[in-house]
């Protein structure tokens, strides 16, 4: 079975590429997001819903379950190559502007989807292609997501290595949690008055 990437709700999409357009025209003589590719030559392709989990959330032994929706992301693509990524965040109340962006980030999602895309598990369920953050930790992931399974890839860099690697949800959780200690044991002590 292919691997399934949702359609976002609404007109994500068409305002992601009509801000693209935008974004490009606005640039004139500096860095280029595109490069020197017109933007009506780049397809928003690969969307996937983009879920945050908090360290609070870890520590009381929280795994997926306990993410939260918080947008939609998208890679930027032109003749089979990733130029950039968009990021388009929601809050129940309102639907955000798309930010543009390139980096480590980028490649790194795209390196791993192309190879969850070649995962033989796909072959047994459908599952749902989305990125897991967890923002304290500086953690990313792409969330294979099925009915009764789901896996991770840690996005490089990862705190817990694995960049890349397919990991069972409880093997991530188990390593994620002692990152989410030391988190919490160099945070600054809450001022409470007295």
């Amino acid at each position: 079975m292919p691997l399934n990437t949702p359609e976002p709700p609404g007109r994500i999409r068409d305002e992601t590429r009509s801000q693209l357009g935008q974004i490009a025209r606005a640039s004139g003589d500096g860095p280029k997001l595109l490069g020197e590719i017109a933007p009506d030559d780049v397809e928003v392709s690969t969307p996937h819903r983009v879920y945050a989990l908090l360290v609070r959330d870890i520590e009381a032994g929280g795994g997926l379950e306990a993410a939260q929706p918080v947008g939609w992301r998208f890679l930027l693509e032109s003749g089979g190559n990733v130029l950039a990524g968009a990021e388009v965040s929601e809050t129940p109340e309102r639907t955000f502007p798309p930010t543009f962006y390139r980096g480590s980030s980028v490649g790194a999602t795209a390196t791993a989807v192309k190879a969850a895309r070649a995962l033989p598990q796909l072959q047994l369920a459908k599952f749902d292609l989305r990125l897991l953050r967890i923002p304290e930790l500086y953690q990313m992931a792409l969330w294979l997501h099925a009915p009764n399974t789901d896996l991770l890839i840690p996005l490089a860099p990862s705190p817990i290595g694995r960049e890349g690697q397919v990991t069972p949800s409880p093997v991530f959780f188990r390593e994620l949690a002692a990152h989410a200690q030391d988190y919490r044991a160099h945070q600054p002590p809450v001022w409470e008055p007295t």
